[in-house]
């Protein structure tokens, strides 16, 4: 029994231990699934739709939006970012942001939101822009371990931590109103 517990401790520490989980792709992937019971795959397909149209901005001018709609699937695919602060250097300072795509999926009474983040981009008080990808970042905080708290620890952590607000956000535009006659 002491060996079953010692083994199961192992087990959690090194789940705990290994952090932000990458899919097969590189990227990382996160999903919800948002449970609505008596709504139509089409009402939850206009509020996806209301919601990540708010997101992206009245004007038009969003480097964001709505990538792909399909009415018939009740899909929608959003492309955007979310800030990871900035990073003061002595040239001046970098900007870090998340690149994702956000999918919804609809059905009746329920509907999947996934985000994927695939790359970081860096963009210097100078304009220039450069992208990493999620994974090399993964593995340079896997192979900094034991040393101090680096920087790549805390972006991994907003990565995520952004991740679940926007699913949450897009979930509870999801939710709607309780009576959609109103």
């Amino acid at each position: 029994m002491k060996m079953f517990l010692c083994a199961m401790f192992g087990v959690i520490l090194n789940i705990y231990a290994q952090g932000l989980q990458l899919n097969e792709a590189g990227t990382y992937e996160r999903k919800e699934v948002v449970t609505v019971d008596g709504v139509s795959a089409a009402i939850l397909y206009d509020r996806a739709m209301t919601a990540l149209t708010a997101m992206a901005g009245a004007d038009g001018k969003a480097k964001s939006g709505i990538d792909y709609q399909n009415q018939e699937t009740c899909t929608v695919v959003y492309k955007g970012s979310f800030s990871l602060g900035i990073r003061e250097t002595l040239a001046g300072g970098i900007r870090r942001y998340g690149n994702f795509t956000l999918t919804v999926k609809c059905k009746d009474g329920r509907a999947q939101v996934a985000i994927d983040v695939p790359t970081i981009t860096a963009v210097a008080s100078n304009g220039m822009k450069r992208d990493h990808p999620i994974k090399d970042l993964v593995n340079a905080v896997e192979k900094s371990k034991g040393k101090k708290r680096e920087r790549g620890d805390a972006i991994l952590e907003d990565i995520e931590k952004q991740s679940k607000l926007i699913i949450a956000s897009v979930a509870a535009s999801m939710m709607g109103a309780k009576d959609d006659d109103f």
